[in-house]
């Protein structure tokens, strides 16, 4: 039960050090130890059992991460939804895990009335506060005995679930990836031993908990850091956060970097305690990049991580980003100790050095399949183990992963492979282009061909782009068609959501 040891270490190690901050308030981590050992004790008052799926639907908060420990120590799994979904997507997300309970914040509990479980808790109310109060009253509805007082709690062995963390879905159905406490320590432990923890860690974590990204404040605390959570991303809220916490990491995708870089309150801000940018989830524009450090001088450290291989199982520290201007290009980095990486050609055999190919990884941290879906499955993952993250790329002699493109986002026009994230990049280098968006579309003549979505400045014309992108790309390579639009439409990780281009 990694998330337990990790709970009991830590309250052991560092009782009085600040564990867990939100807008509202902070605990330390003995207080963190505590709230959670009363609240499983309590939700299992309530009927949770070992094996019960429970859905947790809120903004990033402390009562967030104390249920997701809570359901950790009952042997439950925690199911945390997206709140910026639709109500049908959460309700379709939840049906397919069947939960048991529902825990969250009132006010999305009030606007998803259908979503399908036999408890509702709202983590805001008076009766998550009694659960989760060592000297509180227990409610007559919520029995909620202290630890001393309640049956033992289950042993739960590392091999047992933990969770259920659905993907971003950026192509298609969201699919719910089952994860184990064995694959959070995994993870937790290779990480570590590339990030060089130091017991002063102050992390602002800028992402949202209900998906696979929450894995890096997972551990972040697995070190005994200090985690302040974001209820939603401002770069003023996120500046702030910085300087009054003294933080001396935070943890962003390349879009939230480059508001950040634009704030007006930047300037004014005190960053001297920051020592390391984590990025991750989407490209980082070479742009974007030079900006960052000059802006916020301090080390970046990138994160290249798939739910299904239990989050983030690459890195490239600050000591090996390139500097910036002396080249377009930054690895994704080199594979965690304990994992392992290597690039498949269509018939799973392993290319060179080099040469082009799905990335795919192996090891402990690896998921135990889609929940209730083993063609899924099967369908991700390689006769002896390897999961395919549907990411091209190649790995250097160095052992560097540099990624390409998406799989799926591959052009092929008459025979030739064109990467849209090739031309993605190409086209925000721009002086009027702020955002690019490239997919394929069918053509008589070569099959497939390059169509482009641009937010420009007023004014600019298709015929500029095209001329900027001469000198930058093979004809081949270069957009058919150029569309010009308000916005990309992104997902809250900075990721391009191609299906809803207008095409």
């Amino acid at each position: 039960m990694w998330l337990t040891q990790l709970l009991q270490r830590n309250q052991q190690c560092f009782p009085d050090r600040t564990a867990l901050v939100d807008a509202h308030r902070s605990v330390t981590w003995a207080e963190l130890h505590d709230r959670v050992t009363r609240l499983a004790h309590g939700l299992s008052g309530r009927g949770i059992r070992r094996g019960d799926r429970v859905a947790v639907l809120s903004l990033d908060r402390v009562e967030v991460l104390e249920t997701y420990f809570a359901l950790a120590r009952l042997g439950a799994l925690f199911v945390p939804l997206n709140h910026s979904l639709t109500p049908a997507e959460v309700t379709g997300i939840a049906e397919s895990c069947d939960p048991v309970a529902l825990i969250g914040e009132s006010a999305l509990l009030e606007r998803h009335p259908d979503l399908p479980a036999r408890i509702r808790v709202p983590l805001d109310g008076a009766e998550f506060a009694a659960l989760c109060e060592t000297d509180g009253p227990a409610l007559p509805d919520a029995p909620a005995p202290g630890p001393a007082e309640a049956p033992a709690l289950p042993d739960v062995p590392d091999d047992a679930l933990a969770a259920i963390l659905h993907t971003s879905a950026t192509t298609g159905r969201a699919k719910g990836v089952a994860v184990d406490h064995a694959s959070f320590r995994a993870i937790a432990l290779g990480w570590l031993t590339q990030a060089r923890p130091t017991d002063d860690m102050v992390l602002v974590n800028c992402c949202p908990l209900y998906h696979g990204s929450m894995v890096v404040s997972l551990t972040y605390m697995a070190a005994g850091a200090t985690v302040v959570l974001m209820p939603g991303f401002q770069p003023q809220r996120a500046l702030a956060a910085i300087e009054d916490n003294r933080a001396t990491h935070v943890w962003l995708v390349p879009q939230m970097i480059r508001f950040l870089t634009q704030a007006k309150s930047l300037r004014s801000t005190d960053l001297s305690s920051l020592r390391e940018v984590l990025y991750g989830a989407a490209p980082m524009p070479p742009e974007v990049y030079a900006e960052a450090v000059e802006r916020l001088g301090c080390g970046f450290r990138q994160v290249y991580g798939m739910t299904e291989v239990g989050g983030p199982f690459v890195t490239l520290g600050p000591d090996e980003h390139p500097v910036p201007g002396t080249s377009d290009v930054i690895p994704a980095g080199r594979v965690i100790p304990g994992m392992s990486v290597k690039a498949l050609d269509p018939k799973d055999q392993e290319v060179p050095p080099g040469v082009i190919g799905e990335i795919c990884a192996r090891g402990p941290g690896l998921m135990s399949g889609y929940w209730n879906d083993e063609k899924a499955t099967a369908d991700i993952t390689t006769t002896d183990g390897w999961i395919r993250t549907g990411d091209l790329g190649f790995i250097d002699r160095d052992g560097r992963v540099h990624l390409i493109d998406r799989s799926k986002d591959l052009i092929i026009r008459a025979g030739q492979n064109v990467y849209p994230r090739e031309i993605e990049q190409a086209l925000r280098s721009h002086p009027a282009v702020h955002d690019a968006a490239v997919v394929g579309v069918s053509d008589a003549d070569y099959g497939e061909v390059p169509l482009a979505f641009v937010v420009a400045e007023d004014g600019t014309t298709a015929d500029e782009v095209r001329a900027h992108l001469t000198g930058l790309l093979a004809a081949y390579k270069r957009p058919r068609h150029i569309r010009f639009i308000e916005e990309v439409p992104r997902n809250p990780a900075g990721k391009i959501l191609k299906k809803s281009l207008p095409l």
